[in-house]
This record gives structure tokens, C-alpha cells and sequence, in this order.
């Protein structure tokens, strides 16, 4: 650079100079694209592990399926159907980490034309953080059948309200649905929020808080197509943050004993079985799971490791991951049998909730999307809507 300034006059230098920063900036803008010579093609073979395809197309492999594939750091998303070999294909991927998502639904008349029972079905499979970069690193997805249960959780609210007051997180609540056509009843089941561990120990959840519906059989019957509204605290949340909402009339509210937490007299407690730590049993703002399970006379609580409560995971009925991070599935909470996905996306008190999906509507009342897989069965919802359905 010095000999140019030395032999050309100070404009040419700077016309000079101005060029190069051009060209520069124009090669770096180039790199970040991923030229076609790195795109490739792969495919995803789509395998059922349970009895219902081999039942309909006397074979394992599923066709008709929805693959999709998630781009971690581009944030793309290419989708496809596998054909009557089970196998999905996929051109002009740009190599990355992928999560894959799977899901196959059969529905009611095809169900019972060929295994003899009038329901729809609903396989789901994923593989979680993959790395791709060529048709050498095409794989397969394993599908398991998604387990029909009366309660599901159809809306969570853990992201605290916007200031002011900061850090405003005492309006949480959680809500349960009656996604069948039969009433049931909540006497007895749990609710808690599990902490990492299935990899290692894949028959239990982990858990850091845990608290039973009371009743003796029948006290709390769920109408279907009723909504529940458990409360971290039920109280009119407005007078402490206009931004808040009023859960006053909650149907049921967490309370802790131990402590000094609020306690409406009007509405119902839930009986604390465990509680590791808080005031109140409090859902973290960012990233959590959520699940509902019905324990049997039989069952006997343990405890593992950091004063984590173990709970049989084959009584979960449903479980809801969320995430701040929804591309992060390398470290999950939940299996793919209870959560194949991740919902959220929030950061901590926007005032924004996660929903269940309606998926469609018999006879009045609203059917919920439950594909064991909150990627696909859940929207967030600017409003917080406790009690009714979006």
C-alpha cells in the first residue's frame, strides 16, 4: 500500500482503495452462500416398529409419510413424502446439522377396513442433531405408535409477564384439556417437570417437582372438550402487573406448605409430593418439560441422584417440552415417545404462552392435535388465552 500512495495521486489511492473494500466485502457475502458444488441429495427411510403398517401394507416400511428436516444454522426446512418403499428424498441440501421430524397418520376408515377397529393412527419418529453432508449420510427413522390418552395438556404459560415489575413469573399456570368423548375424571394424577436423565435411565422421569390432583376416584370429573387451569398462584395477577391476567377462578393452584407461599382458600391445592426448591412450584421461563401421569395403587415413589424424584415413565399420558432454543434437540428431557419435538422459541417474559393446535371438529366438540410431538402440535400464542381454545 505504500508504493501506491507513492507513485499515484491521493484520489486515484482512494478510488483504488474503495475498490478493494468493495471486492472484499462481495467475496465475504459470496462465502457465506453455499455454492451448488456442496449441495447434494439423500434420502430418509421410514420404518414402523409397531403392528399397524405391516397390518395395512403387509410390510414394515411406511409409505405416505411427512419427513421433514430442519436446518440447525440456516434455519430451513425441506420436506417430503416417502414412496411404497418407505423412502423419502431430498435435493439441494447444504451440509449441517439436521433434526428430523416424522409422523404418519391412518386415518379411522382406513383403520378399520384393514385391522378391524374404528380409530385414527398416529406413528411419530425423530432423529435428533444429525449431521449431513452428502448421500453417504441418508439414515432411517424409526415410528412408534402415538398412545390415545383422555388428558392432554393443551396450553402451557411459563414466560412471565413484561415489566414492569421485572421478573413477574407468579401468573404461570398450566392447562389440561379433555381431548375425548367420555367424562374423566383428574382424581389422583401428577403433574411435574423433569430434569435430564432418560438417556441413562430410560424407565423413569426424573423429576424436580412433582403434586397430585386430590380426590378419591370421582370428586373432579372433566366433561369432554372442558378445559383445567392449574395456577402457580390463583389470584388476580392484573392488580400486580397490568400486563398479567386474572387467574382468580383457576380450577386448581399449586401451594407449598413449607414456605410462604399464596394460598387462595377458594380454590382447590394441589397436594405437594415433591418439592426440591422455590417458594412455589415454578416453571423455568425458558426451557422446560412439563408432563401429566396417572400413578397406580402399586407404584413406589424413589428418588435418584440431586433430589430428583423418579416417576415410571409408563404412566406418563403427556409431556410438552419447551425450549428458548427450539433447533437444540441434542439435549432433550423428554423421549421421542412422549415429546419427539420442542415448542417455545421465547425468550424469558414476553407474556406469550405455547397451545395445542385444534385439529379438527366432531360433533362440536374441538379434537386437539397429539402427535407426541410439540413441533407439530403446538403455535405460540401472543395472548395467553386460560380457558379457552385458539
Amino acid at each position: 500500500m505504500n508504493i501506491i500512495k507513492k507513485y499515484l495521486p491521493k484520489r486515484c489511492t482512494g478510488i483504488i482503495i474503495l475498490y478493494l473494500l468493495l471486492s472484499v466485502n462481495f467475496n465475504c457475502s459470496h462465502e457465506i452462500t453455499e455454492p451448488a458444488s456442496v449441495q447434494f441429495s439423500a434420502r430418509v427411510g421410514v420404518m414402523d416398529t409397531s403392528y399397524i403398517t405391516a397390518g395395512i401394507y403387509r410390510q414394515p416400511y411406511v409409505p405416505g409419510a411427512e419427513v421433514s428436516l430442519f436446518s440447525v444454522s440456516y434455519g430451513l426446512e425441506y420436506v417430503s413424502i416417502s414412496n411404497n418403499s418407505g423412502q423419502a428424498y431430498f435435493e439441494n441440501l447444504v451440509p449441517d446439522l439436521y433434526n428430523c421430524s416424522v409422523k404418519r397418520i391412518y386415518p379411522e376408515d382406513t383403520v378399520q377396513v384393514y385391522l378391524g377397529y374404528r380409530r385414527e393412527e398416529v406413528l411419530v419418529g425423530s432423529k435428533a442433531a444429525f449431521k449431513m453432508g452428502s448421500a453417504a449420510d441418508s439414515f432411517r427413522v424409526l415410528l412408534k405408535q402415538v398412545p390415545r390418552t383422555p388428558f392432554i395438556i393443551s396450553e402451557i404459560y411459563y414466560n412471565g409477564a413484561p415489566p414492569p415489575p421485572p421478573l413477574y413469573f407468579h401468573d404461570q399456570f398450566t392447562e389440561i384439556y379433555n381431548n375425548s368423548s367420555v367424562i374423566e375424571y383428574l382424581d389422583g394424577m401428577v403433574i411435574g417437570d423433569a430434569d435430564y436423565g432418560y438417556k441413562e435411565d430410560p424407565d423413569y422421569m426424573y423429576s424436580i417437582h412433582l403434586y397430585q390432583f386430590p380426590g378419591n376416584g370421582s370428586d373432579y370429573p372433566v366433561a369432554p372438550g372442558q378445559t383445567i387451569i392449574i395456577a402457580q398462584d390463583a389470584e388476580n395477577h392484573l392488580l400486580k402487573n397490568v400486563n398479567s391476567f386474572d387467574l382468580s377462578q383457576a380450577d386448581f393452584e399449586y401451594y407449598n406448605p413449607l414456605s410462604n407461599d399464596i394460598d387462595n382458600p377458594f380454590v382447590p391445592n394441589m397436594i405437594q409430593l415433591h418439592h426440591k426448591y422455590g417458594i412455589d412450584f415454578l416453571y423455568s421461563t425458558r426451557n422446560d418439560a412439563i408432563y401429566l401421569a396417572k400413578l397406580q395403587q402399586e407404584d413406589t415413589l424413589s428418588y435418584g441422584p440431586f433430589d430428583l424424584i423418579k416417576v415410571p415413565k409408563q404412566r406418563v399420558w403427556d409431556g410438552v417440552e419447551y425450549k428458548e432454543d427450539v433447533t437444540n434437540y441434542e439435549v432433550k428431557r423428554l423421549s421421542d415417545d412422549i415429546d419427539a419435538g420442542i415448542t417455545g422459541g421465547l425468550p424469558g417474559y414476553q407474556g406469550k404462552s405455547v397451545a395445542r393446535k385444534v385439529f379438527k371438529e366432531v360433533d362440536g366438540l374441538k379434537v386437539l392435535m397429539d402427535n407426541n410431538n410439540s413441533s407439530i402440535d403446538f403455535q405460540v400464542l401472543n395472548t395467553p388465552s386460560p380457558g379457552s381454545l385458539e
